[in-house]
């Protein structure tokens, strides 16, 4: 008996994992897969019908956007890459221990890429500071509303995820390799184009994968500083406002990304696969000596943070002034817009309360996605790719996608609206975002020592036991790093949340959109300090570990 009731007791705890990893999958099947496949549907039954024949100059409309989103996302990526490279070299292996300038160089990532779009509004605009200064040094810069203003403002907020990437593939680089290159005469220079660079291959193409595909997706820059410049996302969410009017544009517009982005995702997936290397564990890395070496190293990091931090010294001072004319700094401070602040709180607390939803859902669907495909198995390689979708397609396609699906749900009273409002919210914020714990759980699950769980479940211990007691103190440092990351990105998602807003549901990213388009950059200034502010907050605290006192 005591047998029996301890295999039933098993069961049922490999049984509930087994729900969560069904759960886990579920979510990618119903909230990403069946969207996407609802559009990509819709829109080959709207050009199979012959639905097409009336639209003028179609086929010129989709290849002028094609190649504008294509052009600029590849002109981002170059330069991303282009300053990048460097970055990761001089901090990894020439200044070893410039642990601030890592810290500055990922602050951009923590603002959406809408906010340094209105920034760059106060530095390159019209009357712009940097505009004055170069006026007065007899320069005259671009206008910046249009390709100029977007690639700006895509560099600044997208150099810092070129820099990551390949600063952690330059950690991997064996230091006894550089050394052997290094003794047979080769320079610094040639052993890092001819060496190092290649063996880090799968990262840079991986960095020019997610910065390409961040860029081509982004639609908060292009509607702000965009212009008569116009890209696919943007376009296919204000196609998207006047659906009822014509409803087969922001369905041709969608599937199209959706087509790009899937033949992106195969295509650098299999350029990764034939320059994989067989990495070894390598706890210490090459530091290169030479004094002009450091300067050059040490100049060059600072010119780049210095230019990063810009926009964030512009939002900060248009946030303390009424107004910002045609003079290099405000002549009048105020912290009126603050003050304002509190009388519309209501679009902070609903960004609060929609990621500390979210935020779960995402890590719990991907701890046990993660589980599943760690597993292996023929759905592994399939819920795999998938979990790449969410990144790569826009979120403004994923919404419209979901509002296809979903959307009739409300409006056939199926569901209350008070109900169906943050439901749809949060499903769209859960499935956006949900890539980003699975690419860190996937990391994380190839460091889980399998002899552990197979003792603990021969000496007895259940599925759900062992799961809690040996797999999930190895997963915890991913946990913390896994929440962290997720709740940034849910907190300021802009372009899904533009599509499936509901009255009494404003979030902090949408108020600074707005206050932003209509001009009150004050305003939009003050919110933009405060989610900065929230984001940093929680990133120090994730951060922060408690001093254990000594026993003797």
């Amino acid at each position: 008996m005591a047998v029996g009731r301890r295999l039933l007791r098993r069961s049922a705890a490999w049984d509930a994992i087994a729900v969560l990893q069904a759960l886990g999958g579920l979510l990618l099947v119903a909230f990403v897969l069946l969207p996407l496949a609802t559009v990509l549907a819709d829109a080959f039954g709207v050009v199979a019908t012959g639905g097409t024949a009336d639209l003028t100059d179609f086929t010129s409309y989709f290849r002028t956007l094609t190649l504008n989103s294509l052009g600029l996302a590849t002109s981002v990526t170059a330069v991303c890459l282009a300053l990048g490279v460097p970055l990761a070299f001089f901090t990894e292996r020439v200044l070893p221990r410039a642990g601030l300038l890592r810290t500055l160089l990922t602050l951009p990532l923590l603002s959406p890429p809408f906010v340094s779009a209105f920034a760059t509004i106060l530095l390159l605009g019209r009357v712009g500071v940097i505009t004055q200064l170069a006026a007065l040094a007899g320069v005259r810069l671009p206008d910046l509303y249009g390709f100029y203003g977007v690639h700006v403002t895509h560099v600044l907020h997208l150099l810092p995820l070129a820099y990551l990437t390949v600063a952690g593939g330059l950690r991997t680089v064996p230091k006894a390799i550089e050394e052997s290159a290094l003794s047979l005469g080769g320079s610094p220079w040639q052993v890092v184009a001819r060496v190092v660079l290649p063996y880090v291959r799968p990262y840079l193409f991986m960095a020019a994968l997610l910065t390409f595909l961040v860029s081509f997706g982004d639609v908060g820059a292009p509607l702000i500083v965009g212009g008569n410049f116009l890209v696919l996302p943007a376009e296919a969410f204000t196609r998207f406002l006047s659906f009822a009017v014509d409803r087969r544009m922001p369905l041709l517009l969608s599937s199209w990304i959706v087509i790009v982005s899937m033949a992106l995702l195969f295509l650098v997936r299999a350029l990764m696969r034939r320059t994989e290397v067989a990495h070894t564990h390598t706890p210490e890395t090459l530091t290169y000596g030479g004094t002009a070496l450091r300067c050059a190293g040490a100049a060059f990091c600072a010119a780049v943070v210095t230019v990063l931090m810009l926009p964030f010294a512009a939002i900060l001072i248009v946030s303390l002034t009424p107004y910002w004319g045609a003079t290099l700094l405000p002549r009048i401070y105020t912290t009126d817009h603050y003050a304002q602040l509190w009388r519309s709180i209501t679009p902070l607390g609903n960004s609060l309360f929609l990621a500390s939803i979210a935020t779960p859902l995402a890590l719990i669907s991907a701890l046990f996605l993660t589980r599943l495909v760690h597993r292996g198995g023929r759905a592994a390689v399939a819920f795999d790719y998938a979990s790449l979708l969410p990144f790569g397609t826009s979120g403004v396609v994923l919404a419209i996608g979901i509002s296809r699906v979903y959307g009739p749900l409300e409006a056939a009273g199926l569901m209350a609206s008070a109900v169906m409002a943050p439901g749809l919210l949060v499903a769209v914020l859960v499935s956006r975002r949900v890539s980003y714990p699975i690419r860190v759980f996937n990391a994380a699950w190839t460091r889980v020592d399998r002899r552990l769980e197979e003792c603990s479940l021969t000496l007895g211990a259940s599925v759900a036991r062992t799961f809690v007691r040996i797999v999930l103190p190895q997963l915890w440092p991913a946990i913390v790093a896994a929440l962290l990351i997720t709740f940034v990105q849910i907190f300021k998602e802009l372009g899904a949340s533009l599509i499936v807003q509901r009255p009494g549901w404003q979030t902090l990213p949408i108020q600074i959109y707005q206050y932003a388009v209509d001009g009150q950059l004050g305003r939009a200034g003050a919110v933009s300090m405060v989610m900065l502010a929230v984001v940093g907050v929680l990133t120090f605290a994730a951060q922060w570990r408690p001093r254990r006192g000594t026993h003797s």
